[in-house]
């Protein structure tokens, strides 16, 4: 009993002196850290160097040709085909996280046009209306690629399945996804009558 008593009048000292005791200095503040992610390149050339040509190899890899030869169904056939029409659809998945980071610019300072020199005039909007468009419907742009992202994950799903139609099937819903892009972001908006 005695140990026990000599025990607790040890616990009780030392919260008395917990206590009594100032209080800790406040931990030092973290120092600044650079952002994790750095948008080197613009939306342009996201577009034109990963979007693009990963949607092309997609919509390229399935379908109906009808020419000289004759008319013959494309699929992938080997294992190789699929695994270059399998990283076509990772390109597209993945491409949609680099154009949500925060910073990217649509075209590089300067750049009056995102389209080709032998585009028409007046058939894209000048890239600051579009950057302006992205950033004052940050909330739309970023549904817009989580739809792109989710559209591109089922075709990777289909690929794995190796379910041609089901991959032409959803090319189809690839091209609605881009284009309701670009007509709210893209193209100006026909006037009201």
């Amino acid at each position: 009993m005695r140990t026990s008593s000599v025990i607790l009048l040890l616990l009780v000292a030392a919260w008395s002196a917990a206590c009594q005791a100032p209080p800790a200095a406040a931990p030092p503040a973290a120092p600044a850290v650079d952002p994790p992610f750095r948008a080197t390149s613009t939306i342009r050339e996201l577009m034109q160097s990963m979007v693009a040509p990963s949607a092309q190899g997609l919509w390229d890899s399935v379908g109906r040709i009808s020419d000289a030869k004759g008319t013959r169904d494309l699929e992938p056939k080997s294992e190789e085909e699929w695994a270059g029409v399998r990283r076509h659809a990772v390109a597209l998945m993945e491409s949609t996280n680099l154009l949500l980071i925060p910073g990217r610019h649509v075209a590089k300072e300067g750049q009056q046009t995102l389209k080709a020199d032998d585009a028409e005039p007046g058939s894209e909007l000048p890239p600051a209306e579009i950057e302006k468009r992205i950033n004052d419907t940050w909330v739309a742009w970023t549904a817009m690629a989580h739809t792109l992202h989710g559209t591109a994950a089922s075709m990777l799903d289909a690929i794995d399945k190796k379910d041609v139609a089901r991959l032409e099937s959803i090319g189809s819903d690839l091209d609605g996804v881009c284009e309701s892009c670009h007509l709210t972001f893209w193209y100006p908006q026909p006037r009201a009558r």
